[in-house]
């Protein structure tokens, strides 16, 4: 007493939520592809014979930049220490955040951190600004440290 049923037509696949979670991808990696631009400050970095590609960056690394900027009204230069669009002209101040830093990815017991430092000090700033990035890396117990630099042609 069943009765058949024809299923004779097409069979139609709908594309619609694929194409959603496509496009919800491309918006993810769209994102995070700028998160990562966030930490560069557009410098012109100092030239180097021995400078090497940074292929593979730390997951636990802090870019430090050092801007430059005349100032044209007075004949004197500007230069700000920067990590993630925010400014850190007091020592104080950049010591305190690169600590917090350190001591987040500090191993149980460790004197050292293992979080590295990396310093892009435009070419034509001064090297005070540099050496103060030092110490507050030092004070906060970071000894990884690297200089950005350009390939040199």
């Amino acid at each position: 007493m069943s009765k058949k049923r024809d299923v004779g037509g097409e069979v139609e696949l709908d594309m619609t939520p694929m194409i959603d979670c496509v496009f919800l991808l491309l918006i993810f990696f769209m994102c995070v592809t700028e998160m990562q631009k966030v930490e560069y400050e557009h410098l012109t970095l100092p030239e180097a014979s021995k400078a090497i590609e940074d292929v593979k960056a730390a997951t636990n690394r802090v870019v430090v930049n050092i801007t430059y900027s005349p100032d044209f009204v007075g004949n004197k230069v500007h230069s700000d220490i920067v990590i993630k669009k925010q400014k850190y002209n007091e020592q104080e101040k950049l010591a305190s955040y690169l600590k917090l830093k350190a001591d987040q990815d500090r191993p149980e017991g460790a004197k050292g951190s293992n979080v590295t430092v990396k310093i892009r000090a435009d070419q034509r700033c001064e090297y005070q600004k540099v050496q103060r990035v030092m110490v507050a890396c030092m004070k906060a117990g970071i000894s990884k440290i690297s200089i950005g630099a350009e390939p040199k042609h």
